[in-house]
């Protein structure tokens, strides 16, 4: 689903009110502000954006949060949002543009980085075998290059639930937590292979979280979001799985929930 004029404006209100400066590379003294720069993994065609935290060294390790867009597919932007609402948490933000957000009527060539070669290659090959080895590329580069830890946190929103559900649910061992907002989910590169029986799945936290201030068609989008969000949690239970209760959110607007999210995953680190 896309993004609502509403959900937009509210988006881009946020932009706004954030002054993005330069920002630290490998290597560099520590960071006081941050940036998104643009990066391609290292062993892989897959682009991303990264904002690091205030203050990152390469002296320590940093926990490392995912964020999937909804099928507007704006990577920067939705990412954007998470560096407005990260504060002074010590998270790098990674935004990989990923091809599984939506449907292939919004995997345009517009809404990504890649060059035309690239996407000619891209176009012609899976998008859930594309997106999992690319992520799987992604995470090593964030460790390698900047002290991310080696498991990371994973949140989408919309059509991003495609993205997250498949991976959660069939690589739980990348990931520290999964939070997913309002999804999408249609079992998408999940066949009955696909479902990870990895010992461990059971101890991966699944926190969902639902908006709870939506009206109008936001209201309406909701409840379908929350049909196929349920899919998602009994598929998530019948495979070993132990998801969390949904979590609503009081007086949030729909959209990506960038500070729940944030402050949940801050949680399991101090925790």
């Amino acid at each position: 689903m896309r993004r609502t004029n509403s959900g937009l404006g509210l988006m881009r209100g946020l932009m706004c009110g954030v002054v993005v400066l330069a920002g630290a590379m490998p290597g560099s003294s520590p960071a006081t502000v941050t940036a998104i720069t643009d990066q391609q993994a290292t062993t892989h065609v897959m682009r991303y954006h990264l904002a690091l935290p205030e203050g990152w060294a390469r002296a320590r390790t940093w926990p490392v949060l995912v964020v999937i867009p909804d099928a507007s597919r704006e990577f920067r932007d939705n990412l954007q949002a998470f560096v407005a609402a990260r504060g002074r948490r010590p998270f790098i933000l990674v935004a990989p543009e990923v091809l599984t957000c939506g449907g292939a009527a919004t995997r345009t060539p517009e809404h990504y980085s890649y060059t035309p070669a690239e996407w000619n290659t891209i176009e012609r090959g899976d998008d859930f075998a594309f997106d999992d080895a690319g992520l799987s590329a992604v995470l090593a580069d964030v460790h390698r290059r900047w002290g991310g830890t080696s498991r990371a946190f994973l949140t989408g929103w919309e059509a991003g639930g495609h993205t997250v559900w498949a991976q959660a649910l069939g690589r739980p061992e990348r990931w520290s937590g999964v939070a997913p907002v309002s999804t999408n989910y249609q079992r998408r590169g999940l066949d009955d292979t696909a479902f990870s029986t990895n010992p461990e799945r059971g101890k991966l936290p699944i926190q969902v979280f639902m908006s709870g201030a939506a009206s109008g068609e936001e209201a309406m989008a909701a409840r379908f979001l929350d049909q196929q969000t349920q899919r998602a949690l009994a598929d998530a239970r019948a495979h070993g799985f132990a998801p969390l209760p949904m979590r609503v959110i009081a007086g949030a607007h729909h959209g990506p929930l960038p500070d729940a999210v944030l402050a949940w995953c801050d949680s399991l680190t101090r925790g």
